[in-house]
């Protein structure tokens, strides 16, 4: 579903920093995975990427089968209107629009019809739990209910990949759990292919696989198996191995 192959990212200036090295990646559809690794350590470079907001400088991306970075800017923007999926530590919601309006604000540049994209807002919202709150404002919401508008904002087209940014990073402990719970059921449910980057051990635990990235480069992986508690230890072992500094990582237990 998702190639990533020999990607290399160098940034220009005074000093040439390089931010990814020789990153070979796949993942198969309907795959859940998480990306973690120390501050700097160019995980969301990678995530930027993938998801055509950045460019590689060596190496290509592919999303099933098709290298985005190879669109004009009107074929690329529709590209990642229907194919593509966003959530945002910061929630990127308008605060001057409702629940409902922000969630089919990408159907709305589709110029979808206002009946269908009530039926598909309320269909989602269903789904996420948000239906009693679609016209509400945004600044009458909680964080854990902002983060679950954003992810039916993301879902409504329904992406091949969505793309998740430290998700979880504005929440406390309890709406954090809420929403990568959400984001589980969404991936098992819907069979939606997820990428989340994440300093937080407790939320990458819901993946399908962990990847680590030092320095630009891929330090390892692991698997989760049955056993969400012994996966959590197991990140928790291997982020202790990569080393970095303690405060990039989150320590708090799952539930």
């Amino acid at each position: 579903m998702l190639q990533v192959k020999s990607v290399g990212k160098v940034y220009e200036g005074k000093v040439a920093y390089r931010a990814l090295t020789n990153i070979n990646l796949e993942i198969d559809k309907g795959e859940f995975v998480g990306v973690m690794g120390p501050s700097g350590s160019g995980k969301t470079t990678l995530l930027n990427i993938i998801s055509t907001i950045d460019d590689p400088t060596t190496g290509e991306v592919l999303i099933e089968g098709e290298n985005p970075h190879q669109l004009n800017r009107n074929q690329l923007a529709q590209f990642r209107r229907r194919e593509l999926g966003f959530v945002f530590q910061d929630f990127n919601l308008l605060h001057t629009l409702t629940v409902e309006e922000n969630i089919v604000l990408p159907l709305t540049l589709d110029g979808v019809r206002v009946k269908d994209m009530r039926e598909k807002a309320q269909a989602i919202a269903d789904k996420l739990g948000i239906a009693h709150i679609l016209n509400k404002r945004i600044y009458e919401i909680s964080g854990g209910q902002a983060q679950r508008v954003a992810v039916a904002r993301a879902m409504i087209h329904q992406p091949k990949l969505l793309l998740a940014d430290e998700p979880t990073g504005n929440l406390d402990s309890k709406a954090s759990k809420d929403v990568m719970g959400m984001l589980g059921k969404l991936n098992e449910e819907e069979k939606t292919t997820m990428m989340l980057v994440t300093h937080d051990p407790q939320a990458a635990s819901y993946a399908n696989r962990v990847i680590f990235i030092r320095d630009g480069k891929l330090y390892s992986e692991i698997h989760r198996g049955d056993n969400r508690q012994t996966f959590f230890q197991q990140i928790i072992d291997t982020l202790s191995l990569m080393g970095g500094d303690d405060n990039d990582f989150s320590s708090v237990r799952p539930s």
